[in-house]
């Protein structure tokens, strides 16, 4: 019998109404519409804001001397430590810190990336807590309030920490569908570009995860420097310092070995033991000719010894890093023509 389709005209007896499932570029279009149609939720606004506030802060304390009226360089070189970088390597980094974080603010607004589960998820407020405790820390700091400063600064490590586990999580969730999907056949192209799991080296990654590593690894050598900088201000006896010191850097440098050689999801992680020997270098060089402060409270040997230690740490992680890249990539070469040279039959696989 003659029917009427969707759009109103008659169909033509003995034909039937097409009810196939749209082409793939129609879902991808409707895809992309439903995209546009997302709108900002409250954390992107507390991810931008939170953003801002810190980059102003920051500025306005560290560079203008807003706060207390003295600089943060200026603060750095009164209350020198045994593991004080120096200058030039603070100068390099912050600048990477709030670019990279910048253009994740206004990346997280765009409808591509509003919605992602490594922004509602693996962020979520935290971003917005970790900018204020970076400001309250800047304020504490040009004030030299060092015991809030320091309350500060393990609060926004607390918080950047949190928020690697968090995407992190993200990622293993990712990649178990990705795998399931494969398995049952049901992975479609446009799926496999999304990439919720933000690979390196793709767009994604560097947009919505590789700023929050760079900055968690600076603060976690900057946590312990500020509790150094705690105990030069009291007038602590030096020897505490060099106890300060001589633990926190294995602690940090056996984190990042553990970064580098775990097998978990988004593993292994480059970015944080990458900054963390960036500032043991920096530590070691500032040991090269140490300031007169740094001399007057600390024998040769014991700066020696963080010289050694310090130098030790940097070149290890890096070391590390190069030789685990280039053996992951000739295991995934192997894997691959292996792969390639296997043939399945009746569910077999012969060579």
């Amino acid at each position: 019998m003659t029917g009427q389709n969707e759009t109103g005209l008659l169909t033509p007896p003995g034909v039937d109404e097409d009810t196939s499932p749209a082409p793939s570029g129609d879902k991808a279009k409707a895809k992309a519409k439903n995209v546009v149609e997302t709108r900002v939720n409250i954390n992107n606004l507390l991810n931008i804001l939170g953003y801002l506030l810190s980059l102003v802060t920051s500025y306005l304390g560290g560079v203008a001397g807003w706060f207390g009226g003295v600089s943060n360089v200026e603060l750095s070189s009164k209350y020198q430590t045994l593991i004080t970088p120096s200058a030039a390597y603070f100068g390099y980094i912050w600048p990477v810190i709030f670019l990279t974080e910048g253009i994740f603010a206004v990346a997280q607004l765009l409808p591509k990336y509003r919605e992602q589960p490594l922004v509602q998820k693996g962020l979520g407020s935290v971003y917005f807590m970790a900018c204020a405790a970076q400001t309250a820390w800047t304020i504490a700091f040009g004030y030299e309030m060092m015991i809030s400063a320091l309350v500060a600064m393990f609060a926004l490590l607390v918080f950047l920490l949190l928020i690697l586990r968090r995407q992190w999580a993200v990622v293993g969730e990712e990649e178990k569908k990705t795998s399931t999907s494969v398995r049952l056949g049901e992975t479609e192209l446009e799926e496999a570009e999304e990439d919720l799991a933000a690979k390196p080296p793709r767009l994604p990654y560097w947009l919505l995860r590789f700023p929050f590593p760079v900055h968690a690894a600076w603060i976690a050598m900057a946590a312990p420097l500020m509790l150094a900088v705690v105990l030069v201000s009291q007038g602590v006896d030096p020897s505490y310092e060099l106890w300060v010191a001589v633990i926190s850097l294995p602690l940090v440098f056996g984190g990042c070995m553990g970064l580098l050689l775990r097998e978990d999801s988004g593993a292994p992680a480059y970015v944080f033991p990458a900054v963390v020997a960036y500032a043991c270098i920096g530590i070691c060089w500032e040991l090269q000719a140490p300031a007169n402060s740094i001399l007057g409270r600390h024998d040769e040997a014991s700066i020696n010894l963080m010289k050694n230690l310090s130098g030790f740490c940097g070149s290890c992680l890096l070391i590390v890093m190069v030789s685990r890249f280039i053996a992951l990539q000739l295991r995934d070469q192997c894997l691959k023509r292996r792969n390639k040279d296997t043939v399945e039959i009746d569910g077999e696989e012969y060579p």
